[in-house]
Order: C-alpha cells, then structure tokens, then sequence
C-alpha cells in the first residue's frame, strides 16, 4: 500500500510539473472584449482549447463597451480586440493604425442585431413596414452605430427617400423608451436585446436584416501588435476560424422549412457560453448573431459603410478600407 500511494503521489507530481511546463511555454495572447452575443465565437475558440492548442495562453478581458475594447488595443493592454462598427471605430483606428483582421459578427436575415423598434402610437398610425421610416422620427442611441449606415442603406436599396428620415440622437436605450413613450420619436434604432428587453405592449420590432445585410463587427489588432508578433496571431486566427467553423456546425443551421437544426454540441456549448456571456441560455439563443464560417468580412460593405460616414462629414476624406484591413493571416487557414 505505501509502494502504490507514493507511485500515486509520484505521478501526481508528474503530471502536475508536466501542466506547469506546458503553461510556461504557452505564449500569452492578451484579448478584450464585450459580454455580447456577437462574442460567442470568439469564446468558442478558447473554451474549446482551439487557442490553447496553438501554443498560446489565451487572457481574455471583459471591457464594459466598445470604446474600452479600442483604448485597450490602442495602448498595448489587449493583443486583440473586437468592436461593433461605427463612425466612431473607423476614425479611432484610422487615427491610430488598428486593422481589421477577421470578421466578428453580420446581420444577417434570421440573425438580426439592429432593429427599430416601433412605438404603440406609431405602430397604430400605420407604421407597420419599411416604408414608414420616411418622414417617421427615428432615435439612434451612440455615436453613429452601423445600425445608422444600415437603416440609410435600406432606404437607398429600396428607393425611399432618405432625405426624409428625421433622426433624434439618444444616450442610452432607456433615453428611447422614454422618448416612445412620450411620443417625441416613432421608433427607435436598438440592439435586438436591448429591444427585447424593453419592448412594451403595443410596441413592434421591425428587423433590418429582413432588407439588407451588412457587416456588423470585427476583430482588430494595431499595425505595432502585428508587427511584434505577427508569428501568434496567425495560430491565433487558424484557431479561430476552427471555432467559427464550429459555431456554424451548432448554431447557425436551418432546413429549408425555416427550422432551426441544432448541432452535435448545440446544449452544451450554448450553456457554457451563456454562463461566459452571463446571459440565459434562451436569450443567448434568441440574440445569436451570425459569423463567417471562415471569418472573413465583408469587405465590399466596409467600403460602403466608409463611404457612407465620408459622405455625412463623419470621417476624414483620405481614409480607405484598405488603410484598415490586414486580412493576410485568413488566408493561414
């Protein structure tokens, strides 16, 4: 008994110098993010060991919002980071040389993540469809969020007149149910959470994606991080687009009836990531955004999107999307 409890402590031991060396050789990857759906990926890589199996020792870091996750990037405290975007995210990383460098989240028809939400009053007055937003006074809550670009490029595509849409900038998402309840607006530009959870009796979620789809958000590390260690983020983005990969095997598939096909390792893996998220698990799989499978973004809408705040004054005119994409390590795959 003594021979078999020391073999035991013996290979304890073992086992346990064994971890330490493999955690001392693993190079540390520094990632910040938000608690969003949209990160579900993302997190996929790291609780499945997809980044830990190239080498890295990923530290992931929970940023209250977008702005955080950039100032994060920008000052070399985050490797990676990932944004929603906006106005606000093409001039702060024109401003400070911060790529693109995977696709993070699309909206997407059966995955939408901006929507109006449509007052009582309005929904009554017949503002029913697309074609009310003309002349209809629409809260948009940030700094010129995608969800801006979207609704405009939705008009455009379908000959509305865009000049007509009256716009109220609002703070917060409270700021818009206040504001609807008023009848200061007729609708408001929301996240599909956000709406959900505010939605009230008479209200009417008018999904964008329904229309038109666009590149919502995306992966980015600053020209610096991706010249020090361009080696780690392309084991970093092979292991994640074997998790994008995978989030599509469990989450994303539909029959052609419109019903959802979940995955081998659907309840699983949406558990973990609701926990992750700090979401329930329902909410998670009603606010599922769409990835790439391969992680590539939309570099066609980018193009429009950078156009589009050019031609509203919000972005400087010499800015390109090629000034902002670095999509060299997708093709590592």
């Amino acid at each position: 008994m003594q021979r078999v409890r020391r073999a035991a402590i013996a290979a304890s031991l073992f086992l346990a110098l064994v971890g330490a060396a493999g955690s001392a050789l693993a190079e540390p990857l520094r990632i910040a993010t938000t608690r969003s759906a949209s990160a579900a990926p993302l997190l996929l890589a790291i609780e499945q060991n997809f980044v830990a199996d190239q080498g890295l020792e990923p530290k992931l870091g929970f940023e209250p919002n977008d702005e955080a996750v950039m100032a994060a990037v920008r000052s070399g405290k985050a490797d990676i980071g990932t944004s929603s975007l906006s106005a606000a995210f093409y001039r702060f990383a024109a401003a400070h040389d911060l790529k693109i460098i995977a696709a993070r989240s699309s909206d997407e028809t059966r995955f939408p993540i901006d929507v109006l939400l449509i007052g009582a009053k309005a929904y009554q007055a017949g503002f029913t469809g697309l074609k009310g937003i003309v002349g209809a006074r629409l809260g948009i809550v940030g700094d010129d969020p995608v969800g801006r670009y979207a609704l405009f490029d939705v008009a455009a595509r379908f000959k509305l007149d865009a000049s007509a849409i009256k716009t109220v900038p609002l703070k917060t998402p409270a700021d818009a149910v206040s504001a609807l309840s008023r009848g200061t607006i007729d609708a408001a530009l929301l996240s599909l959470s956000d709406a959900l959870r505010l939605v009230q009796k008479g209200d009417a979620i008018l999904r964008l994606s329904d229309y038109a789809q666009w590149q919502e958000g995306v992966l980015f590390a600053s020209a610096t991080t991706i010249a020090a260690r361009r080696a780690a983020l392309a084991r970093f983005i092979h292991a994640y687009q074997r998790a994008t990969a995978e989030y599509e095997q469990n989450f994303l598939s539909y029959d052609d009836g419109g019903d959802f096909i979940p995955g081998p390792h659907h309840d699983e893996e949406l558990s973990r990531l609701a926990s992750d998220l700090r979401l329930a698990p329902g909410t998670l799989e009603a606010t599922k955004t769409y990835c790439d499978p391969g992680a590539a973004p939309d570099v066609a809408d980018i193009a429009r999107q950078i156009a589009f705040w050019k031609d509203q004054g919000r972005l400087g005119k010499t800015v390109t999307a090629a000034d902002l994409l670095d999509l060299s390590f997708l093709a590592a795959k």
